[in-house]
This record gives C-alpha cells, structure tokens and sequence, in this order.
C-alpha cells in the first residue's frame, strides 16, 4: 500500500468565517473587508492567511459572525464578532503567534509582541 502524500502550505493556516451568519448581519460587508484587511497587513514577508467561508458551524448566535481557525478549532473553541472594529483581536486570538510574526523572522527583524 502507497503512502499518502503530504502537503505544507507556504502561507499561515485559513480563518473561517460561517456564510450564514455572515449574510444575516447588516455589517457583512464592512467586517469581512476588515478581517480580510487584516489577514494582509499581518503578513508581510510571506503569503496572507485565506479568508474562506464555509457552511454554518451550528452556534447559530443571534447578531455575531462565527469564526474558527485550524487551532481553535483543536482546541474546541470559536470566535464570535459582531463589529468591524473587533477583527483584529480576533485574529489575535485565531492564529498562533508564529504565523503572525513569521514574516518578521525571515527579514531578521525581532517579532513584535502586542
């Protein structure tokens, strides 16, 4: 029997946002503009994060967007926002220091800490 093939991304692991609760927000657009914003300004020397949408995660919360990453969701737990202005600490909270500030090593720059 074959072994399976491995693959590496060269770029930090995808946030993921419900398209459900997504669409029932007024401010759908202005928050995944931002999160998308952020994932971009985050990563500087290497390829930005993927924002992808994906079916619902069944938290269903009343005016928030749910979101997850491949560590949260590891460790069982999601993210809820339901403004613009909270998608930075968001993503703070969903991917790991080491894909934030990777681009910060490879230019021999120290990583910031916030």
């Amino acid at each position: 029997m074959e072994q399976p093939i491995i693959a590496r991304l060269r770029r930090a692991g995808p946030v993921l946002i419900c398209r459900k609760c997504l669409k029932r927000l007024p401010e759908s657009d202005r928050i995944r503009g931002r999160l998308k914003h952020a994932l971009k300004r985050q990563s500087t020397g290497q390829k930005a994060s993927r924002l992808v949408s994906v079916n619902c995660f069944g938290i269903c919360p009343k005016k928030a967007v749910v979101l997850a990453s491949g560590r949260s969701l590891q460790d069982n737990e999601y993210v809820l926002i339901s403004r613009p202005r909270q998608a930075e600490a968001a993503l703070e909270k969903l991917l790991p220091p080491g894909d934030r500030n990777a681009s910060a090593s490879t230019t021999g720059q120290e990583p910031s800490e916030a």
